[in-house]
């Protein structure tokens, strides 16, 4: 069902920018972001909100501020075809000669739009120009500065990552009616796509305001964050249709990503056989050299190769053990009771290998391994309360080696304790 506010009033002629806004099921941020809009300078301005059908309280949100927005925010919710469909749908509705698109979360820095104009007024030749931006969290504090890179940037840098932070672009309408709209078969890269787009075909048309722009907010449930898998096999796709092939390094990023908290953060089973079917659906973006390396990888990353349904334990790609690690494990159905860490002291330091694991309530245990050779260390579980559980274990080693201190011809500085060769779980 469509809902609009009935006393809205339409916007000026006057206009001379228009804001889009897609929106679903953002009342946390939205009042912020549109105050961010509204607050600009006294340029004729125009605030399109393109709300999804929220059922947050966004919409009494809208009804509020456009009472108080003296004509100048439009705004409807009704169904759509996801983000990219709502601001096709508002930059179709927009009546300035110059457009920028603001996420529901994001916010524009004070005089931000001014900056915009009085750029474009002295470079009429430009069709799209964007600025720097930082990264901000829940809270409006600034995590990080964005990694902006300047206009003259040619188009293969793209394959490093995006270097445009959308919040900052602005965009004369005719950008629009000589690029096209934005590619709707796309769940999250329909910007980076346009930004390609642009790049390739309209290059020297793009100009660059230099000046904190936006704030880009980054939190659990932002596109960015929630859908990464989507973000890297869609980005990998824009990269190959523009470039021909995107970069290996694209997928090796984003399994770090997976790493990282698992078994802990996403509801992923099985690690290795997932990483696996994702290579799969990304393989025909790269070139052969790049398939070849990414099979090799996938063999012999002992990350990857040792990690097991519902535990991880932190090891170089090599298999090495460093000085400390974390061992995180999940007790779902099977009631874990003990994991058994199955390796080699073969370090070339001298005298045993000794190592701590601290319990997740903080309980020490010793573990000393006097004889080369295999081992197998065996650790116990508390007795969770409830399931799932989760817990992690800190392992500390007193006994490593720094390869370069032994090896002449090696430049290895890492600290090295032993080699882990199997992780086991028993549930007796």
């Amino acid at each position: 069902m469509n809902k609009a506010n009935t006393d809205q009033t339409q916007a000026s002629q006057q206009v001379s920018v228009s804001v889009v806004m897609p929106s679903l099921n953002q009342a946390t941020f939205i009042e912020r972001s549109i105050r961010s809009v509204l607050s600009q300078s006294t340029i004729p301005l125009e605030l399109i909100v393109m709300d999804g059908g929220s059922t947050d309280g966004t919409q009494a949100i809208l009804s509020r501020l456009a009472q108080e927005a003296n004509g100048r925010l439009r705004w409807k919710s009704e169904t759509d075809r996801g983000p990219v469909h709502a601001v096709n749908k508002a930059m179709a509705m927009a009546q300035g000669n110059v457009i920028g698109w603001l996420n529901a979360d994001d916010i524009y820095m004070p005089g931000a739009v001014e900056r915009v104009i009085q750029t474009l007024d002295a470079h009429p030749e430009w069709l799209m120009v964007y600025g720097h931006a930082q990264h901000i969290d829940e809270c409006d504090k600034v995590i990080g500065d964005y990694p902006t890179r300047l206009p003259d940037t040619p188009l293969e840098a793209f394959a490093d990552g995006c270097f445009i932070c959308q919040p900052t672009v602005f965009l004369r309408k005719d950008a629009l009616n000589r690029l096209g709209r934005l590619t709707e078969n796309l769940e999250t890269a329909f910007d980076f796509e346009w930004w390609l787009r642009m790049f390739s075909q309209q290059h020297e048309a793009i100009g660059f305001v230099n000046a904190l722009q936006a704030g880009s907010r980054l939190h659990s449930a932002c596109i960015t964050l929630n859908q990464r898998e989507t973000v890297i096999r869609e980005g990998m796709q824009v990269l190959a249709q523009y470039l021909g092939t995107s970069p290996l390094h694209w997928f090796k990023t984003y399994t770090d990503e997976m790493l990282a908290d698992y078994p802990h953060g996403r509801q992923i089973k099985n690690i290795k056989a997932y990483l696996k079917k994702f290579a799969r659906s990304i393989s025909g973006y790269l070139s052969d050299a790049d398939k070849q390396e990414l099979r090799n990888y996938q063999q012999t990353d002992a990350r990857i190769n040792l990690a097991i349904p519902d535990a991880y334990l932190e090891i170089y790609s090599d298999g090495w053990l460093p000085f400390r690690s974390t061992l995180r494990v999940r007790s779902r159905k099977r009631r874990w009771q003990r994991v058994e860490l199955r390796g080699r002291h073969v370090s070339k330091a001298d005298g045993p290998l000794q190592l701590k694991v601290y319990s997740p309530g903080g309980e020490e245990s010793v573990h000393k391994i006097e004889k080369r050779g295999p081992f197998s260390l065996q650790i116990e579980f508390p007795s969770p309360a409830e399931r799932p559980a989760f817990w992690t274990f800190t392992i500390e080693a007193d006994g490593c080696f720094i390869p370069r201190e032994h090896d002449p011809g090696s430049d290895d500085s890492r600290e090295l304790a032993c080699q882990i060769d199997a992780i086991r779980l028993h549930a007796k």
